[in-house]
């Protein structure tokens, strides 16, 4: 797949479509073979085809770093909460079903 001409909505649609369920990929392809891109649209091309393929990777890694957070910063639970919340609000899902709750 050409992953230059995706687009962030193209991306952002399948990763809503996906099943999230999926075990998340070896430990060692995931971080093996690291190299920076030379340019932007390689940086590009590389985050997306990233990003869709090791998604579950990237969720568990991104939850480890708020778990830590947590233990160290007794007030990263408080932020990781208020985050959440927020990007709760701008979920069109929760506005639409909190906004049927609470003023009906």
């Amino acid at each position: 797949m050409d992953w230059g001409n995706v687009t962030a909505e193209d991306l952002i649609g399948a990763l809503k479509e996906i099943d999230w369920t999926s075990p998340p990929r070896p430990l060692n392809e995931f971080f093996s073979k690291f190299t920076i891109p030379r340019s932007y649209s390689k940086w590009s091309s590389r985050l997306k085809c990233n990003l869709y393929y090791y998604r579950t990777n990237y969720f568990l890694l991104i939850l480890l770093i708020l778990g830590v957070a947590c233990i160290l910063r007794p007030l990263a639970i408080l932020a990781t909460a208020l985050s959440a919340l927020a990007i709760a609000f701008f979920n069109d899902r929760y506005a639409a079903k909190t906004s049927r709750i609470f003023c009906s």
